[in-house]
């Protein structure tokens, strides 16, 4: 085991999934970092959860079994029990990517580090920089969010948003106090797809407007919606011209100027 200066407080939220609560829990055991702890907050499961728990005492600091509101009333009572410098959070059946996550997060430093995951199956990469345009029009997926205690403290999950709490603990802190965001252009964690917001997709997309208008100021809102037609636009007009093989250049160079003229004048900083 490496000795490390952080501690990480991970916690696995879960509800009736034995079996993924397992893979989970072998998947922390597997981590080359000692200085972490572990924390299980089960929704009062009725499937041998309880068992798996007690199968894993030696790695679990704190568990807590019984019945929650949802998943983001789950989260924040996590919350409330850690005591690490950066905490992150797992549902049953998500894994650690591999044994040095830790260790490679370890090296960044920032209010919140944003990392890549593979999503059922689907690689999503975060870029090396990111704005609030950029996590605004991305998401995240909160298995691969690592934020400090203070600021998951401080914000917490809006438990009046049913979906998309994870997505406003990071957008908030940044639109609200500009913390530092740093990004991990690295798979952190290996994810169950099929997660209740992309069934409910349109739900999720006016949770996500609601967000937007409460807590992103209105000259950066502005910047991103104007920025998110254009895109939306583009991207139709790219469809298209897809079918035509001998325009793929004209397509590249369009790309390439969209591009450049995105980063060049959105003006959302960290």
């Amino acid at each position: 085991m490496e000795t490390n200066k952080r501690t990480y407080s991970i916690i696995v939220v879960t509800y009736n999934n034995a079996s993924g609560l397992e893979r989970t829990l072998q998947s922390i055991r597997r981590l080359a970092y000692a200085q972490k702890e572990v924390v299980v907050i089960d929704g009062g499961s009725q499937d041998g959860s309880l068992d798996v728990i007690a199968n894993y005492q030696d790695i679990i600091t704190t568990s807590v079994s019984e019945k929650d509101t949802g998943i983001y009333n789950a989260m924040n009572k996590g919350v409330r029990l850690v005591t690490g410098d950066y905490v992150v959070f797992m549902n049953a059946g998500d894994c650690f990517a591999n044994e040095k996550v830790l260790s490679l997060v370890d090296a960044y430093d920032g209010a919140i580090i944003l990392g890549g995951e593979s999503y059922g199956g689907e690689v999503r990469m975060v870029k090396d920089k990111m704005t609030l345009y950029d996590v605004l029009s991305m998401g995240i997926n909160h298995q691969a969010v690592y934020y400090r205690r203070e600021v998951l403290q401080k914000y917490g999950f809006d438990e009046s948003y049913k979906l998309t709490a994870d997505f406003k603990s990071v957008v908030e802190p940044l639109a609200k106090d500009k913390i530092t965001l740093s990004c991990i252009p690295e798979i952190l964690a290996v994810c169950e797809g099929g997660g209740i917001s992309k069934q409910r997709w349109r739900d999720t997309l006016t949770e996500k407007q609601r967000m937007i208008a409460e807590v992103v100021e209105p000259f950066y809102r502005d910047d991103y919606q104007k920025l998110a037609r254009l895109h939306n636009a583009m991207l139709d007009d790219f469809i298209v011209l897809s079918h035509f093989h001998s325009l793929f250049p004209l397509v590249r160079v369009i790309a390439k100027v969209a591009r450049f003229l995105n980063d060049k004048f959105k003006h959302i900083p960290l």
